[in-house]
């Protein structure tokens, strides 16, 4: 795609989704603590659910939750009344999807005031900074356990990077997803997948760094050497892909699956072009998991569906509006 004028195939990653037991313990965080509304709610019907995420001949009740309105960075909450594995936050190293991030206009003041309130972070803020190129990028980042093995990560950036929450809403204290990371053994696989020859985003960054902050931050042995590379399009959420040099523990790729797992378990990417889109997954080392599908759901609208895999493994449902 970077040898034409062709416009990139996917804007970022539509939605993260997230597995729950129920709902009430999510809206309570997402909604009352950091200001997320429900966009939609309902059911994606069981033919099209079980087409999708093989999740069985049951409707799957849904949420979409969204902040200031924002079209993407979104959260899409999946209920799964038969989770395939135990609730469980992902350690750094292992390998499948890790954290959802979102800005906070002012990290210490949250980290406060979600500990008065008696949600304890597992990270303190915490600055650290990451080489690239010539000049050392500073970060502060705290992280946040969410219900069902969900882990949020609150980033306070030296220099902010365009938000729809924000530009609506200049005031609230936090954003829409900004990034959403996974951690994989084939990093180059990843990002030629997402990068400008696959499915359009462009690499911002591709580093291999150690740093004693990040060391803390993400609970690594010290000295880790971490490969991130940092993918974005023309809207969040981004995408971190991250490669421990050396390193990986638990594989947690066939417990993280839409409709089906706790937690973090996939994204939902809108796309200009499906079929462009398949295209690109099949000759980027991606598979797709079955033929698109016509719906009209709470999660996507009027939209032709299909589900597929990363080359890494990583679950993301596909989509092109109908409306």
């Amino acid at each position: 795609m970077s040898d034409d004028n062709r416009q990139p195939l996917v804007e970022g990653v539509t939605a993260a989704v997230v597995g729950v037991t129920d709902f009430g313990p999510h809206l309570d965080f997402f909604r009352g603590d950091l200001g997320f509304q429900v966009a939609a709610e309902g059911t994606v019907p069981a033919a099209t659910a079980d087409a999708l995420w093989g999740s069985g001949p049951a409707d799957v009740e849904v949420m979409a939750l969204a902040a200031a309105g924002a079209e993407t960075g979104r959260i899409h909450l999946v209920r799964v009344p038969e989770p395939i594995a135990p609730a469980e936050p992902p350690h750094n190293l292992d390998d499948g999807l890790i954290g959802i991030d979102m800005y906070a206009r002012d990290i210490e003041a949250a980290h406060a005031e979600h500990g008065r309130s008696g949600r304890d972070w597992t990270t303190a803020p915490t600055t650290y900074g990451v080489a690239v190129g010539e000049r050392e990028v500073q970060v502060t980042q705290g992280v946040c356990p969410a219900p069902d093995g969900t882990v949020v990560v609150f980033v306070q950036p030296a220099a902010v990077r365009g938000t729809e929450a924000w530009a609506v809403d200049p005031d609230r204290p936090f954003t829409e997803l900004t990034s959403v990371v996974c951690h994989v053994p084939d990093a180059d696989a990843e990002v030629a997948f997402w990068g400008p020859d696959g499915l359009g985003m462009s690499v911002w960054y591709d580093v291999v760094f150690s740093s004693p902050g990040f060391d803390t931050v993400a609970g690594l042995p010290s000295g880790t050497e971490m490969r991130l590379a940092f993918l974005a399009g023309e809207k969040t959420a981004r995408i971190e892909v991250t490669s421990a040099v050396g390193e990986h523990r638990v594989d947690r790729r066939a417990t993280q699956r839409p409709a089906r797992s706790l937690g973090h378990s996939g994204w939902s990417v809108r796309t200009r072009d499906l079929a462009a889109a398949l295209e690109s997954v099949r000759r980027t080392g991606g598979r797709v998991l079955g033929a698109p599908v016509e719906t009209d759901d709470p999660l996507h609208g009027r939209a032709l569906v299909a589900c597929t895999d990363t080359p890494n493994g990583i679950s993301v449902t596909l989509w092109q509006s109908r409306n």
